[in-house]
């Protein structure tokens, strides 16, 4: 890649379904956020990816009289044609600012994940036998659902991994899709994102995240170290942090049938885990099929978070999103539930070479700096 600079290199595409312009500023300032909530140390919720773009504008023009930004087109951020975010506009306001003289552009936007789960379903079944109810099926039937009412919002597999879990048959009568959503999810352990340059939403099965985890560390992936290195793999450390929470995940976890009116199904302890940090319990409803045959049982749900009680862990780790050469770093092309390995050396500490899943993204550009900051996480 070249040098890079601020001034012709960023992009600020608007689609508005029949043309697609560059919004040009006088100067900018940008954030983005956006991932999946880890919650209970276990459970990815799908959340909303942000952004927020402050343009400064001393022409008026195009501002005062016919605005050619408008909520619900698509809205994308890139710089030497990496994409780093694309969603629809939610909000813009205009002000002007005294001290400056120019016109300050707040564009608001958020990926399609937010319109994914506010989308209304008037009715959704899940039928059939069990195997017609796993993850997989069920992740597919919500997507047909939602697509079939907006052809812009559409979600696949990021992955091969078979189902972990089969649903419950089951009515809803005007329900958000979020809230199924996360029924699939919760009950599957697996992940629903999107990608930083599509506005598809992805999802993982348990298998996929599983898989990922599995991965060994290797001198030729992206590593974010405080030890420099000329290697193109390197990324500059600009801050890590280091977290010991014991909090945040469960040792003793009792599985309750969301369904039954808080009937416990499973209560599984890890003693290693007990024995080495104490008891941290954690109840968690869930809702699966647990017949004979079901993929998941509410016992190996449980088993499952139980085992992933270590609280030792590195939260999140920022980096310049510019290089020391001027060239823009790869980190920049970092995305929810890619592989992210980190170094770390300090006099007086272990060095550390651990490897983690990505779960959230924040970017804040400004025409000075770059920052990339990343919630790391692993569990399951």
């Amino acid at each position: 890649m070249a040098v890079y600079n601020p001034k012709t290199d960023l992009q600020i595409l608007v689609d508005t379904g029949t043309t697609t312009f560059t919004l040009q500023a006088d100067s900018y300032d940008i954030s983005i956020d956006r991932g999946v909530s880890v919650e209970k140390g276990v459970i990815a919720k799908a959340k909303p990816g942000k952004a927020t773009i402050q343009l400064m504008k001393s022409d008026l023009t195009d501002l005062m009289s016919s605005p050619p930004y408008k909520a619900n087109q698509l809205i994308t951020i890139s710089a030497q044609s990496i994409t780093v975010f694309s969603g629809l506009i939610q909000n813009v306001t205009i002000r002007y600012v005294a001290e400056t003289k120019q016109i300050a552009v707040i564009i608001e936007a958020e990926d399609l994940v937010a319109k994914f789960m506010n989308t209304n379903l008037a009715s959704f079944s899940l039928t059939g036998t069990l195997s017609n109810r796993e993850y997989k099926k069920c992740m597919d039937a919500i997507h047909s659902a939602a697509n079939t009412l907006d052809s812009r919002l559409s979600m696949t597999q990021l992955g091969t991994g078979a189902s972990g879990s089969n649903q419950r048959a089951n009515t809803w009568i005007s329900t958000q899709i979020g809230e199924i959503l996360d029924r699939f999810v919760t009950g599957e352990l697996g992940w629903v994102t999107s990608q930083r340059d599509s506005t598809n939403l992805y999802y993982y099965t348990r298998a996929d995240i599983d898989s990922k985890q599995a991965t060994t560390w290797s001198s030729t992936r992206r590593t974010v170290s405080n030890i420099h290195s000329t290697s193109t793999n390197h990324v500059c450390m600009n801050d890590i942090e280091m977290v010991y929470d014991c909090d945040g995940l469960a040792n003793v976890v009792t599985a309750i049938d969301e369904d039954s009116g808080g009937t416990v199904k499973s209560t599984v302890t890890n003693s290693s885990s007990v024995t080495a940090y104490g008891r941290s319990a954690g109840n968690y409803e869930i809702n699966i099929d647990n017949s004979t045959g079901a993929l998941l049982t509410y016992g190996g749900w449980a088993t499952a978070v139980a085992n992933a009680a270590n609280p030792k862990n590195i939260k999140s780790v920022s980096c310049p999103g510019v290089r020391r050469d001027g060239e823009l770093s790869s980190i920049i092309q970092a995305d929810n539930g890619d592989i992210q390995q980190v170094e770390f050396a300090a006099t007086g500490f272990t060095t550390l070479q651990e490897i983690y899943l990505i779960t959230n993204v924040r970017h804040s550009i400004t025409p000075d700096h770059w920052e990339v900051t990343l919630d790391l996480w692993r569990g399951i």
